[in-house]
This record gives structure tokens, C-alpha cells and sequence, in this order.
């Protein structure tokens, strides 16, 4: 059954991500820039007139000053001509090469303004359970790519499609001035472009093959690239001596690469050699036929204007050629880019319960089962119990057992592969999402943490209450550390941005965190191992403190030291993603069952930190 359903969930992942048309993603670009970035456009479609005409210009001037000396015109006049004709080209030149410079800068613009920002969002409301799947990261990795080059992607596509405009504009406007010379002449060249336009089709085809797999080792370098950045991570990479195997790692992932884009550069280098043979061809038979058209008594000037018009039509030929690889491949790249930003989560079947005005929160788990995607087993089976609102409840168990994703379950950043959460009575299906998060605060092992001002990491909001601010650091026991710095609410964590950032410490960052929850005056709190880098005492002077001060609140709350889990209404034990046991701790101890035993064997290292061992009856000796 499992096998059928990972079959299924491939067949869902890849009709999500479906391929659209060039056409569509003609629309989906320019549709966007037409309407809010019109001069773009526009300018676009005057550097392509320009960068055709100047060159034809060119060589009618040259084709007349030459036209003009078979005719035997007076120096002083050929002077004037060739003055006047200069400063018309330079003129032009001058205006050719302003909006080609302008054009540069319009490209980034519109990348930058129109389209990344959708992208953004897309990343900051992607549901969990799709942010954590393999397939989905290497799409947000593609996705990556398409937004963030300059001339690939997005923005190459309209790059690369102001080079085929030129082009195309450049072809016909060529071919016209040819094919008035001889028309088979025109034939021939464009059954040679066919032939190099077939052979630049098929390295766009051989680069479908390898986007995937290059994908896949650059999502191996960017995750290097962060663990290198990572000051915590850089303690142990020195410690260890990890230098040779990291970059070992990333060596390995480079050197994939570089096979991939060898294979994908010989086959363009394949292309590019067949291009320069059948220029070669063309421009013997071109030049063969101009020269027996000179010998029949064609017009020296008339003969020079041909030669350049043949010269710059298999210029236009392998242009084309060129674009329509490069803008094929983009367009390939923005099928990744909106893949990803059509991503969908599950949508309630009705209209979305709005969560605003609710004051108290009661969560209720109803035989719930939940399996990750991909894998073979479920984490949770058949899961059933009730968080009464303002109930303190302790989740515990081994590591594994499934106590995290019972707390994104609770969230709502998950929904059960069967069975139903309901909050209030509503299944987490039917909620609208960003209400329910409003009336939450949840506090995981490792903790978020922004390089902002300390007010800002508290409140999570540029703009906060400063009042309402201090009344939460001094109910944390945070208020005095805060008064002590320079920048008291204004002092950064970290030195990602400013340079006298500070750190904090493991106790301080808790207190932090426990100002927050106060800041969000959330209805539910859920606490997931927050205190798992503290030793026993400070975790256990962290508990009071949670314990005073989310009073009347629904509480879930993680902690691997079952100490910790007393001053709740009720413990769950979980074990390999079931419930074993439910109670009180003086219920459980009494018991004798699985928590009981985790309790002695835990107990020991209790009376080495002070706290002393409890007896069977909840007794502390």
C-alpha cells in the first residue's frame, strides 16, 4: 500500500509541475512588463530597428561614396559626402549604442521588480510539509537559477529575446534586399539556416537531460556554502580538522557539474562547428555568383552593397540560430519558476473558518496517523488525545517517537495523512491557516533568531509597543540585561549586519524566547525541547518561569528530561508513534509502566545535578 501511495504522490508532484508553452511564458513576462514597465518594451523594440538599420545604412554609404567616384565626382564635393555621411552614421551609432546601454540596466529592473518578490513570498508561505520535500527543493534550486542570473532565466529570456527580435528583423529585412537580387540565392541560404536551426534544437533537447542532476549538485554547494557561513558550525569544523572532507565534498560536486555542462558544451561545440561550415558553403557560392554578376557588368558599388548584405545574412542566420537555443532554455527555466510558485496546499472544501476571535484554544487529536512523503513507514499511527483549553500538557518519549511532528500537526503546519486535528472543534483542514498561526506561539530546539534589534526578535515586527515590551522582559527575567546595553531594544543579535552585534547566551536566548510568547499573547504555546542545550537546573528555572507565566493557556510542551514534566495537568508518553500512557505524573509513577522506568533510569543523573531522586509515590528523597 505504502508503494502505491509514494506513487501516487510522484504522479500529484509532477501534474503540479507542468510544463507550459513558450507562448504561455511569452505572456506570463512580457504580459507583466506591458502593463507596469511599458517604456521597456518599447525601447526594446527600438534598439532591434536601430540595431538592423545602422549596419544597412553603413553600407549604403559606403556603396554610395564608391558609386560616387565611378561617376567621377569632384574631391571637394566627395569631402562634403563623406563628412555628411559620417556624421549621420555617427548620429546613429551614438543612439544605437545609448538604448543597447539602457537596455542592460531595463533587463535587471524588471527581473528585480516585477518577479522576485513573488518568489519571496512564495518561500516564506510554501506549507511545511512541501518545504521539506527533496522534490521540491530541487525545483526551489531550479527556481533559484531561473531568477537570479543575469542572462539566464528570466532575465535572459528577455535578453535573449531582444537578440532574436534583432534578428528576426535583421533576416527579413536582409532576405528582402537578397531576394530582390536572386531569389534562389535566398532559397539556398534558407534551406542552410533550417539545417543549423535543426542542430541547435537538438542541444536544447540534451539540456532538459542534465537541468535535474546540475540542480542536485548545486543544492549540494549552496547547503555547503551555509554550513561554512555558519559561525556555530565553524567551531567544529575546526575542532575536527573537517577542511580536507568538506572541501572534498564540494570538490566532488563542482567536478559533477563541470562533466554535465562538458557534455551539454560539446554538443553546442558540435553545433557551432556546423554553423561555421555551412557560413563557409554559403559564402563561396555567395561570393562565386557576386563575382560572376561583377564580371557581367554589375555596378562596382552595386557589387560591394551585395557582398555586405550575404555577410550580415549569415550573421542574422547563426543570431537566430543562437537566440532560439538561449530563449528555449530560458523558457524551460521559467517553467521551473512557476512550477514553484503554483504550488498549492490543501484547500478547505468550504469557505476557511477565520480563527480572529478566538480567545481560548482546545486541540483534539482523533485517531491520527501521518506519514512523510517518500516514506516506507507512518511516524504517527493512530494517535488520539485532547489538549483542554488551558491545560498544560508534557509530550515525551524517545528520540524519534514522533513528538515534533505531533507538534507541526498541532500547528497546523502538517495535515494527517488520515484522521483529523480539530481545534475548537474545526479540523485543521478547514482553518484559514494564517488566523490559527495569529493565536499561536511555538518555541522549537533550535530556536529563530533574526540579526535585528532585540525589540524586533521579540515582537518579530519592525515597529512594537516598547511599553508592553518591558513588561515582558521583566516577567521573563530579561529586563536588566537588555537596560545594561548600549542600544538597551536596539541592540542587534548577532554581526550579520552591524558590526557590534552581540551574542547571546543559551539561558538568555530562553528568556528571549519566553518574552516573546508573552509579546503574542498567544492562546496556544507550544514548546518544543527550547531548553535541550541547558543543563538540568537553569532548564528547570525556565519551567517555572513558563509555568507562572502561561498560566490559563493551552500548553504543549517537549522536554527529554521527565523531571521537567511535573508541574503539568497531564503527561503523554509516545512511543515508536503510538500513545502508550496518559496521566498525571503521580498516575504514571503509581503505574510502574514505561514512564516509570525512563523516570529511575533518568533519576541518577537528577541527584548528580542536585535535584535529587523521587520515589515511586512522586516524592522527591
Amino acid at each position: 500500500m505504502a508503494a502505491a501511495e509514494q506513487i501516487g504522490e510522484k504522479k500529484g508532484r509532477e501534474q503540479t509541475m507542468k510544463q507550459h508553452s513558450i507562448w504561455s511564458n511569452y505572456r506570463y513576462t512580457y504580459g507583466p512588463l506591458w502593463q507596469k514597465k511599458k517604456k521597456i518594451v518599447l525601447s526594446t523594440i527600438a534598439e532591434a530597428v536601430f540595431y538592423v538599420f545602422v549596419p544597412i545604412v553603413g553600407m549604403m554609404t559606403t556603396s554610395m561614396i564608391i558609386g560616387s567616384l565611378e561617376q567621377g565626382i569632384s574631391m571637394s564635393k566627395l569631402v562634403l559626402l563623406v563628412l555628411a555621411a559620417f556624421a549621420v552614421c555617427g548620429v546613429l551609432n551614438i543612439a544605437k549604442g545609448y538604448l543597447e546601454a539602457r537596455g542592460d540596466g531595463q533587463y535587471i529592473e524588471a527581473r528585480t521588480e516585477l518577479f522576485i518578490m513573488d518568489q519571496i513570498e512564495k518561500d516564506l508561505t510554501v506549507s511545511m510539509e512541501q518545504y521539506e520535500d527533496e522534490e521540491i527543493h530541487k525545483l526551489k534550486e531550479k527556481s533559484d537559477n531561473c531568477l537570479w542570473a543575469n542572462f539566464f532565466g528570466l532575465e535572459g529570456f528577455f535578453r535573449h529575446n531582444s537578440d532574436l527580435l534583432k534578428s528576426v528583423l535583421g533576416l527579413v529585412v536582409y532576405a528582402l534586399l537578397v531576394g530582390s537580387m536572386n531569389w534562389k540565392i535566398l532559397a539556398m541560404l534558407i534551406a542552410m539556416s533550417a539545417v543549423s536551426a535543426a542542430a541547435a534544437y537538438g542541444v536544447t533537447r540534451y539540456y532538459q537531460k542534465i537541468k535535474d542532476p546540475v540542480a542536485e549538485q548545486q543544492m549540494t554547494m549552496h547547503y555547503i556554502n551555509r554550513e561554512v557561513d555558519d559561525i556555530q558550525g565553524g567551531k567544529d569544523i575546526r575542532i575536527f580538522g573537517l577542511e580536507s572532507w568538506i572541501i572534498g565534498k564540494f570538490d566532488a560536486a563542482i567536478r559533477r557539474c563541470r562533466q554535465l555542462h562538458f557534455r551539454w558544451d560539446m554538443r553546442s561545440y558540435g553545433s557551432n562547428i556546423l554553423d561555421t561550415v555551412l557560413d563557409a558553403v554559403r559564402d563561396v557560392i555567395c561570393y562565386l555568383y557576386l563575382i560572376l554578376q561583377l564580371a557581367g557588368g554589375m555596378r562596382l558599388s552595386e557589387f560591394v552593397f551585395y557582398l555586405g548584405l550575404i555577410a550580415g545574412f549569415s550573421n542574422w542566420i547563426g543570431m537566430i540560430s543562437k537566440s532560439v537555443v538561449a530563449v528555449r532554455q530560458d523558457s524551460d527555466s521559467i517553467n521551473d519558476l512557476r512550477a514553484y510558485l503554483d504550488l498549492e496546499e490543501e484547500k478547505p472544501s468550504g469557505e476557511a473558518v477565520d480563527c480572529s476571535a478566538w480567545t481560548d484554544i482546545e486541540i483534539e487529536f482523533d485517531h491520527v496517523s501521518y506519514r512523510y512523503c517518500g516514506a516506507e513507514a507512518e511516524t504517527l499511527r493512530d494517535v488520539s488525545f485532547r489538549l483542554a483549553a488551558g491545560e498544560k500538557i508534557a509530550l515525551v518519549g524517545v528520540n524519534g517517537a514522533g513528538k515534533t511532528t505531533i507538534v507541526k500537526l498541532m500547528a497546523g503546519l502538517y495535515l494527517p495523512t488520515s484522521g483529523t486535528v480539530y481545534v475548537n472543534g474545526v479540523s485543521t483542514r478547514d482553518l484559514d491557516r494564517k488566523s490559527y498561526f495569529a493565536k499561536q506561539a511555538a518555541i522549537f530546539q533550535e530556536p529563530f533568531q533574526t540579526s535585528y534589534s532585540i525589540g524586533e526578535n521579540i515582537a518579530l515586527a519592525e515597529t512594537y509597543d516598547r511599553e508592553k515590551m518591558w513588561k515582558v522582559l521583566a516577567q521573563a527575567g530579561f529586563d536588566q540585561k537588555v537596560r545594561s546595553l548600549a542600544g538597551q531594544l536596539d541592540t542587534h543579535l548577532g554581526k550579520d549586519i552591524v558590526p557590534d552585534g552581540i551574542g547571546l547566551s543559551g539561558g538568555e536566548q530562553q528568556k528571549l524566547l519566553l518574552a516573546r510568547a508573552l509579546y503574542r499573547d498567544a492562546s496556544l504555546v507550544m514548546l518544543d525541547e527550547p531548553t535541550a542545550a541547558l543543563d538540568a537546573l537553569a532548564e528547570t528555572e525556565i519551567y517555572e518561569k513558563y509555568q507562572t507565566l502561561l498560566r490559563g493557556k493551552s500548553v504543549l510542551f517537549i522536554s527529554h528530561r521527565l523531571a521537567s514534566t511535573r508541574f503539568c495537568d497531564r503527561i503523554i508518553l509516545l512511543s515508536e508513534g503510538c500513545v502508550v500512557e496518559q496521566g498525571t505524573h503521580e498516575q504514571l509513577m503509581r503505574k510502574q509502566g514505561a514512564y516509570h522506568e525512563m523516570f529511575q533510569v533518568q533519576s541518577r543523573y537528577y541527584q548528580d545535578a542536585g535535584q535529587g531522586a523521587e520515589k515511586p509515590d512522586g516524592s522527591i528523597s
